[in-house]
């Protein structure tokens, strides 16, 4: 979901299966530059190692969730409190800005 009725920065990635939830968010600075930032899960903070070695062969690792139908997600970037995904969804289509209440990584 974007803000920009072109869809090309300041948007909202929302992925969920109702067990799981991914959120992307991207922006553009005051530079131009864009901004990627992802929510974060602090349970599956030892998985980074992989993640950045792109390792897919261990499947407990990530979601069950694919970004865009194809990427799979990493349970590092996902969350599973609903309530606060929920928040943050609404808190983003109100401000256009990341919900200060998760956590989120870059």
């Amino acid at each position: 979901m974007s803000l920009d009725p072109d869809g090309e920065c300041d948007w909202l990635e929302v992925v969920s299966d109702g067990e799981w939830l991914f959120l992307g968010y991207c922006f553009q600075d005051e530079n131009g530059r864009f901004d990627n930032w992802y929510s974060y899960n602090p349970d599956f903070a030892d998985t980074m190692e992989q993640i950045q070695d792109a390792d897919f062969s261990d499947r407990n690792i990530y979601t069950p969730i694919d970004s865009g139908g194809q990427s799979p997600i990493p349970k590092i970037q996902a969350i599973t409190d609903m309530d606060a995904g929920v928040k943050a969804v609404e808190y983003f289509i109100r401000t256009g800005k990341r919900y200060p209440g998760i956590d989120w990584m870059c």
